[in-house]
């Protein structure tokens, strides 16, 4: 008598040794997670919890952070430095919600803190404003006297005195060439009149050049509407043609009350109604950074970028035609800057759809180079970090990497999910980057340059980034608090301010779709490690039901496997959520698979 055959189901497995972190698309790949909470790469191939952070200390109204040697930080107008407040003599920085968030930059010795103007030497704690005013009292005597280099004033006559009378040595004399005044000296050994290349006037004031420097970049004005002084008509301007006079020059000697520059006029004079201001200026910039000792910085209006002179970032208005002036360069291209960096020695500037590259010249001669691509999404600007000699950046569609040539995006796994208001920092091989999605909810995620993984730690909100000594710090919006992604402690912290335990979660994309038959999962096998207190729980979900079903809780300390009775189920797809609370690191999950039919 023969009986019908039997054939077995064919069964196959799974296993998965390497995982490949978060992947937000509709279909990912197998060890990839659709979506994750609290997950590291760190331990790759392995797949964990991130490390627990370090909580530093609770700021008031937090303003900017900047590692300058020490870590410093601006809290409710106040600068600290390692947690210690900083005397700012003469300076006050303001909390005005105009006048915040602030930007702080380095150079040298040097700590800048915009929009403020102010800087700080963090060596020997000198500070003071970026500008400098004066400006004279009404019916304040003022007298405008030609002079020599040294200051000493100068007597002279016109050609008509010599005519009749024979000149000494020393003698000046004032000619009219074109309309122009031209000052000569006579030397009695040659019986010659010689030009006087470079003359020099001197302002003198009370108190005129107290705020002031040599070689100050200065704009100087002056009120002719009732002196009516014309007597240097090549040197003061009226620019305005409001019965204003004003030039734009350096200051070549200063005292208290006295400031020189180079200049001609055609008479000297003392006047009792000659209001005067004296100004060194910085222009309003958007985004500063420091490349070749000088401070870059870029217009609000997205036209003009500007620079300081060499080594002195006071000084943004001194054209003398040197190698240490400032610059100043119009951009032709529409739309405001984005954001600013120094990247391979050069100043870039971003718009949303170009970036600008100001190739730097030790003689002055600098020159701009635009790009058309994906620039700096508006209000990502704090996304821009230097990981590993690579730039990274938040664009309005992506996240992207730059290595000097052109821009390309590193972003798939965040699937088509718009993103805006990114603010980023790097540490070790990883990238971490905060932005809000369209609901406005934060996201913090992290990209593994070494394993090319993504990963999603939680909902934070972040206000600032700062590299720190071997950690990376944050601050915290919900609750201000600084914060440090590894785990340090500085100042003195005690150990309580650890973070606590985790709780994570690790969910699998959708399994199946390749496969056109049902099948049934009948068996899965996980190895992990487990700390002590750890606790570990694993869920399935059958054809997208949206229903988590608990399968099994593993608890325990050191390393083992674990066998997960599933009672088998025909589907046609599912997938499978990890969830612990503790540390602990998975090295493989194998799931075994019954095939069926497509009926």
């Amino acid at each position: 008598m023969k009986f019908p055959m039997m054939q077995e189901i064919s069964r196959y497995r799974e296993m998965t040794t390497a995982f490949g972190g978060y992947n937000h698309q509709a279909s990912c790949a197998d060890g990839e997670f659709f979506d994750m909470q609290n997950m590291t790469a760190q331990n790759h191939p392995m797949l964990s919890p991130r490390p627990h952070r370090g909580i530093v200390k609770q700021l008031t109204n937090p303003q900017g952070i900047l590692d300058k040697e020490d870590l410093m930080w601006i809290d409710d107008g106040v600068l600290y430095k390692n947690g210690e407040p900083v005397e700012l003599d003469g300076v006050e920085l303001s909390s005005e919600e105009s006048m915040c968030p602030k930007t702080m930059a380095k150079m040298g010795a040097y700590v800048i803190i915009m929009p403020d103007k102010v800087w700080y030497n963090a060596d020997d704690g000198e500070c003071g404003y970026m500008e400098a005013s004066y400006e004279s009292e009404e019916e304040e005597q003022v007298t405008i006297t030609l002079c020599e280099s040294d200051g000493t004033a100068i007597t002279w006559h016109d050609e008509e005195y010599y005519k009749e009378n024979e000149p000494q040595n020393g003698d000046y004399m004032m000619t009219m060439t074109n309309g122009k005044a031209s000052l000569k000296v006579y030397s009695s050994s040659t019986s010659i009149w010689a030009s006087v290349t470079t003359t020099y006037m001197q302002i003198g004031a009370t108190g005129i050049g107290k705020n002031f420097e040599k070689e100050d970049g200065v704009k100087i004005i002056i009120d002719n509407t009732e002196a009516k002084w014309e007597y240097a008509p090549n040197i003061f301007v009226n620019e305005e043609e409001d019965g204003t006079l004003s030039t734009n020059t350096a200051i070549y000697d200063r005292t208290d009350d006295c400031i020189t520059i180079v200049g001609i006029l055609d008479e000297n004079h003392t006047f009792s109604n000659l209001p005067i201001k004296v100004r060194r200026e910085v222009p309003e910039m958007e985004f500063i950074t420091e490349s070749n000792n000088r401070l870059w910085g870029c217009s609000k209006d997205g036209h003009e970028i500007y620079c300081c002179k060499l080594g002195d970032v006071k000084n943004w208005n001194c054209f003398q035609g040197i190698s240490t002036d400032s610059y100043a360069a119009t951009i032709g291209s529409d739309g405001k800057f984005t954001g600013a960096i120094t990247y391979l020695g050069y100043p870039i500037f971003f718009k949303e759809d170009c970036l600008i590259k100001v190739q730097v010249s030790s003689v002055g001669a600098h020159q701009t180079k635009e790009t058309k691509c994906r620039g700096v999404q508006k209000g990502s600007e704090k996304s821009l970090v230097i990981l590993n000699e690579t730039l990274f950046y938040k664009s309005t569609t992506s996240i992207c990497v730059y290595a000097g040539s052109l821009p390309a995006s590193i972003s798939d796994n965040l699937d088509e999910v718009r993103y805006y208001d990114a603010v980023a920092g790097a540490i070790d091989n990883r990238y971490y980057i905060s932005m809000k999605d369209k609901a406005g909810k934060s996201h913090l995620f992290v990209y593994d340059q070494k394993s090319n993984i993504w990963s999603k730690e939680d909902n934070t909100e972040v206000m600032y980034f700062c590299r720190h000594a071997d950690d990376l710090y944050f601050i915290d919006v919900s609750d201000k608090y600084m914060k440090s992604v590894c785990g340090t402690l500085p100042f003195g912290v005690p150990e309580e301010h650890m973070e606590g335990e985790l709780d994570w979660f690790a969910e699998s994309g959708t399994i199946g779709y390749n496969l056109p038959d049902n099948k049934y999962v009948a068996r899965i096998n996980i190895r992990l490690n487990m700390a002590l207190g750890a606790m570990v729980d694993f869920y399935m979900q059958y054809d997208s039901s949206g229903e988590w079903e608990h399968k099994f809780n593993m608890s325990g300390q050191g390393t083992r496997s674990f066998t997960i009775p599933v009672i088998p189920r025909r589907c046609d797809h599912f997938k499978y959520k990890v969830v612990g609370h503790g540390d602990a690191k998975i090295h493989s999950l194998t799931k075994t698979i019954e095939q069926g039919s497509d009926i």
